[in-house]
C-alpha cells in the first residue's frame, strides 16, 4: 500500500472518530438539557388527565351498547337443487406446470486443452 492511501485512511478514520464523539457529546447533552429544562404546569397536566378521563368514559359507553341484531338469512324457495348441485362429485384437474431449467455456462468446455486420460493432447 502507497503512503499516500495510508495517509488517506488515516484522514478519513481520524475524521469519523471526531464526528462521532461530537455526536455522542451532543447526544448527552441533548439528554442532560431536556430534563433539566422541561417543565410543565400543573394547569396542563389536569386538562390532560380531564381529556383522558372523557375518552375512556365515551369508549367504555360504546363497549356498554350492544350491536344491532342480524337480519335472518333468507330462505331458499327451491332446497331441490341445492341438494343435487352439493351431491354431484367434482372433478379436479391438475395441471403439472412446465419444468424449470437452469442452464449453467463454464468456460472452455469440453475442448479447453487439457489431456485425457490416455495422456494424449487434442485429436484432430
Amino acid at each position: 500500500m502507497k503512503r499516500t492511501h495510508a495517509f488517506a485512511i488515516a484522514i478519513v478514520v481520524a475524521f469519523s472518530a471526531v464526528a462521532g464523539t461530537f455526536a455522542a457529546l451532543r447526544t448527552t447533552r441533548l439528554g442532560a438539557n431536556a430534563q433539566a429544562t422541561t417543565h410543565v404546569s400543573t394547569a396542563q397536566i389536569v386538562n390532560q388527565n380531564r381529556a383522558i378521563d372523557r375518552a375512556e368514559r365515551a369508549l367504555l359507553a360504546e363497549l356498554r351498547k350492544k350491536p344491532p341484531a342480524v337480519p335472518p338469512l333468507p330462505v331458499a324457495s327451491h332446497p331441490a337443487p341445492i341438494a343435487a348441485a352439493a351431491s354431484a362429485p367434482q372433478t379436479v384437474i391438475y395441471h403439472r406446470p412446465p419444468p424449470v431449467v437452469h442452464v449453467i455456462h463454464r468456460h472452455g468446455g469440453e475442448q479447453d486443452g487439457r489431456e485425457g486420460p490416455d495422456g494424449g493432447g487434442m485429436d484432430d
